[in-house]
C-alpha cells in the first residue's frame, strides 16, 4: 500500500500590483492585465476572483472553471487542463505502465526480483475508497496490492491504483505495489516484519527506480513522505552501503522485525552464512521451461528459462549444456509457440512444462 501527503494548494503568497506595474494574465479566466491581489501558481498568475473558486485541481491546486478543459474523475476530483496531459486516467494505459515498471525493476535488480507467479491483475479505480479524509495528517492512499495463496502454494496477485496520478507518480506507485507482491511471495511465514519496514522496502524500490530515471522531484517526495515514519531514509542509507541484494536476502532469511536490528548484528566480523553467498551465480537450467505468462495490458510477455520474451522477439537462452537462440512465435493464454535454432518444427511449451533439447 502506498500513501503520499495529499496536496491541496501549491500557491505562493499573494502579491499586490497595479496595472502600471504588471502585465500578468490569469491562466484560469484569461483576464489581463491583473491588478490588486494576484496569486502565483506553477502554471502562472491567478486573479483573486478565480482563486476563490470552489473547485481546484487535485494535483496542483489550480482553480477550476466549468468548460476550461479540465476533467473530473468518478469520485469528484478535478484535474486541470495542464495536468491532464500527463495524468493516467485509462485502465489499459495504467496496465502498460505496470508492465513497463516491472520490466525496469527486473533490469535494475536482476532475476532475483522476478515473481514466481508472474501473472498480475492490474486495475485502475476512480473511486477514492482509500482516502482517510478524517485524519489530521491528510494521508492519501494511491495504491493497494494483495496476494492469495491456495493450499498448493500457488499465488494469485492483484494490484489496484488510483486514477489521475501523473505518469511518474504512477510508475513510483507501481514499483511500490510490485515490491509488496515480491515480499508476499518471498517472506517466510515465520519472519514477521514491522509494517513500517515493509512499506519502506517497497518505497526503496520506487526510490531506486526514480533515481535511475533521474526524477529528483519524486525522490524528494518519497523521502519527505511521513508514511514510513522515517524508515525510508534509513533504508536508502543501508542500500548505499550494502546493496539491494542484502535487503532482499534479509526478507527471505532474516529473523528480526526491523532491518536496523539485523544490521547491527551483521556489523560483527562473522556474518551469517546465508548472507555471505548472495552473489553466487544461479545454476543454469537444464531444459527449456515456460516459467510464466504476463498477460496484463497490450504488451504480453513470457518468461522462458529466466529470459523474458515478447511475441516476435528473438533472444539467446543459456542452458547447462549450451546456449540456444529462440524466437517467440506466438503467446497464447496458457502456452507459447517457439522457433528453436536447430529444430525443424515449432516447439510448444505450457506453463511449468520442461522440454529437453536433443
Amino acid at each position: 500500500m502506498r500513501r503520499l501527503a495529499l496536496i491541496l494548494f501549491l500557491f505562493a503568497s499573494a502579491i499586490v500590483a497595479s496595472a502600471a506595474e504588471t502585465n500578468f494574465t490569469c491562466v484560469v479566466c484569461g483576464k489581463t492585465p491583473l491588478t490588486g491581489r494576484i496569486w502565483m501558481s506553477k502554471w502562472g498568475a491567478v486573479c483573486d476572483d478565480c482563486y476563490k473558486l470552489e473547485n481546484h485541481c487535485s494535483l496542483c491546486g489550480l482553480p477550476i472553471r466549468v468548460g476550461d478543459g479540465s476533467v473530473k474523475t468518478g469520485d469528484g476530483r478535478f484535474i486541470c487542463r495542464f495536468d491532464k496531459r500527463d495524468a493516467i486516467l485509462d485502465t489499459a494505459e495504467a496496465r502498460e505502465v505496470f508492465v513497463d515498471t516491472r520490466r525496469e525493476l527486473m533490469e535494475l535488480f536482476g532475476r532475483s526480483f522476478a515473481l514466481n507467479f508472474p501473472e498480475v491483475k492490474v486495475d485502475l479505480f476512480d473511486v477514492d475508497y482509500w482516502s482517510e479524509k478524517g485524519r489530521d495528517d491528510g494521508l492519501h492512499k494511491f495504491g493497494f496490492s494483495s496476494t492469495r495463496k491456495n493450499k498448493s502454494g500457488v499465488c494469485t496477485h492483484e494490484v489496484v491504483m488510483l486514477s489521475g496520478q501523473r505518469r511518474t507518480e504512477l510508475v513510483a506507485t507501481a514499483a511500490h505495489e510490485y515490491t509488496h507482491l515480491w515480499i508476499n511471495e518471498n517472506r517466510p511465514p515465520e519472519h514477521a516484519i514491522a509494517a513500517d519496514t515493509v512499506e519502506a522496502i517497497c518505497e526503496l524500490s520506487a526510490y531506486k527506480l526514480m533515481e535511475a530515471q533521474s526524477q529528483p522531484e519524486e525522490l524528494s517526495r518519497i523521502l519527505a513522505n511521513p508514511y514510513t515514519h522515517g524508515e525510508i531514509k534509513k533504508l536508502v542509507a543501508l542500500e548505499k552501503e550494502n546493496g539491494v541484494a542484502y535487503i532482499q536476502n534479509w526478507v527471505k532469511n532474516g529473523t528480526t522485525a526491523a532491518l536496523e536490528t539485523e544490521v547491527s548484528a551483521l556489523a560483527a566480523p562473522v556474518r551469517k552464512p546465508a548472507l555471505m553467498f548472495t552473489n553466487l551465480p544461479a545454476l543454469l537450467p537444464a531444459a527449456l521451461k515456460l516459467d510464466g505468462l504476463m498477460l496484463e495490458g497490450a504488451k504480453r510477455r513470457v518468461i522462458i528459462s529466466g529470459v523474458s520474451f515478447a511475441a516476435g522477439e528473438t533472444r539467446k537462452v543459456s542452458l547447462q549444456n549450451r546456449t540456444v537462440q529462440i524466437r517467440c512465435r506466438e503467446i497464447r493464454t496458457d502456452s507459447v509457440a517457439l522457433e528453436v535454432d536447430g529444430m525443424a518444427e515449432p516447439l510448444t511449451l505450457r506453463v511449468g512444462e520442461e522440454k529437453y533439447l536433443p
